[in-house]
Formats: C-alpha cells, structure tokens, sequence
C-alpha cells in the first residue's frame, strides 16, 4: 500500500509503523499530508514515535515544511506525557535550531511541570529547548533546578545552563558538578557535559587552555607541524561548543585574536578548520 493510500486506521504502534516512517520522503508527494495526520492519530504511542522519528526524516535542503513544524509544536502540548516528552527532545536535540511562531511557547509552558516522573522529564527536555533558542524564560527554572541539593539536578538541566551560559549560574553549577564528578557510576559522557558546562558559565570565559590549543592546533595544520597536545586541547574545545554552538562565532574569534600575524594558520582556522565549518554552519547572525 502508498503512504498516500493509508488512513489513520491502517496505522498501528510497532514494526510497520517504523517501517513507514522509514520508507517515507518528506519530499514526495502526499507524505507531508500523511504525517501531520500521524501527528493527530487517536493511539499515543503513534504520536510519540512520529515525534521521535520526524526530524530524522530525509527534509530536504529548505528543512521540514511548515505543516510539519507546526504539527511538532502542538505535540509539545499533547495530553500524553511520552508524547509531550518525545516532542520536547526532538526540538531540544536533533532540531535545536529551529524555530517557529508559538514553538517557544508551547516550550515555556512545560517549564513549570514540577510533578513526579515523567513530567519532570518533559520539563527538563523544554528547558534546553528554550536555552538553545536563547529564551530567557528558561533562567529562572534553570536557576531553581540547580538550586536543589547538590548532584539532584539532571544533566539536561546542567546541558541548559550550559547553553544559557549565564555567569551568574556558575557557582550553582560548580557544586552540582562536583557531585557529578564524585560519582564513580556516573556516565563518562555524562561527565563531558558537566564539566563543559562548569566552562561555559565561567565569567571568565571558556579557558585560555582551551582558546590557546585551537590556536595551536590551527599554526600546526597552517605550517605542516605536528600538533601535540593541540588535538586534545580541540577535543575538550568541541565538547563544550556541542553544549553551546551558539558560542563558536565568539570562541572563533578569541582564537583568531591568538593567530595575529600569522596569515596561514588564521586561513586555516576560518577556512578548514572544524571551528570555522562550525561557525560556517550556523544560522545568520541577527
């Protein structure tokens, strides 16, 4: 059968449903119809998987259609909480670069869903939604998360600090990650973000270690030297901006300040280095 054929009562939780979102082409015609009808399927485990696998869909180079953006934003606000999760993560993770009119709004009222598991978790996934889109309503319950006794706030809680980059959230965020630090049982990924984090809210900036070793790194591919401790400098460096892209266009050009004078490796740095194709990436700057 086409998608274009299917009604909502041919589709069912499980294996052929994955099997249609994986053989289905935004681009082709009557499958954006068929998924924005997915999104209003009366069985929430449908609604929840189409969340979870639209933006992972072939979109093409314009992005998803409007239709399907907006489909997304009202599963933010679905009566399912594993809907209201799944939607929230997807903008908060694989789409945390789109926006929408009332997509920050749907996300701001999930923000205050303090009741038991899995409300809290859809709270947390809306609040790095927000802080990605730089929104300043996610502050406040940001601040009061980390508020909580040290290690209690989640690391998608410490991911929208991190993305915030507030200063005035670094202390909190110091005593929450030396818990997270203590723990010999938490993930090492985990503790990748945390310790971003504790960088990108310094006032003092993301580290001269770590601004001085892109440096390094970018004289070493310009002028054919090895690149030594550079390389993990660069690691340490690109973590943190996993945690905040927004911030690579400032951190290009605290390292560029590092390469005055030397015409090859500032070359490199904006024309082949991963920072420059990083910032080269990111949507237009207002």
């Amino acid at each position: 059968m086409r998608a274009a054929d299917l009604t909502l009562a041919d589709v069912a939780p499980g294996r052929q449903l994955e099997a249609l979102l994986r053989s289905l082409r935004p681009t082709t015609p009557g499958a954006v119809d068929l998924l924005v009808a997915l999104a209003a399927h009366p069985h929430p485990a449908v609604r929840a998987t189409l969340a979870q696998r639209l933006p992972l869909l072939p979109h093409g180079p314009t992005g998803p259609a409007p239709s399907l953006v907006e489909a997304l934003t009202r599963l933010i606000s679905d009566d399912s909480a594993a809907v209201r999760e799944a939607a929230c993560f997807a903008v908060a993770t694989a789409w945390r670069d789109l926006d929408a009119p009332g997509l920050c709004d749907a996300l701001a009222a999930r923000v205050d869903e303090f009741t038991p598991e899995p409300d809290l978790e859809v709270r947390d996934e809306a609040l790095l939604a927000l802080a990605h889109r730089g929104d300043a309503r996610a502050l406040p319950p940001v601040r009061a998360a980390l508020e909580q006794a040290p290690g209690a706030a989640s690391r998608l809680v410490l991911e929208a600090a991190g993305a915030l980059g507030a200063s005035e959230l670094h202390e909190l965020v110091r005593a929450q990650a030396e818990a997270w630090l203590a723990d010999e049982e938490a993930d090492p990924a985990d503790l990748d973000v945390v310790e971003a984090v504790v960088r990108l809210t310094d006032p003092d900036g993301v580290g001269d270690d770590l601004l001085d070793g892109a440096a390094d790194l970018s004289r070493a591919r310009a002028h054919g030297r090895s690149a030594g401790c550079a390389v993990a400098a660069w690691e340490q460096l690109d973590a943190v901006l996993d945690v905040a892209p927004r911030r690579a266009r400032q951190v290009l050009e605290r390292v560029a300040e590092r390469l005055a004078g030397d015409l090859a490796a500032l070359e490199h740095l904006r024309r082949r280095s991963a920072l420059g194709q990083l910032v080269a990436s990111l949507p237009a700057a207002p």
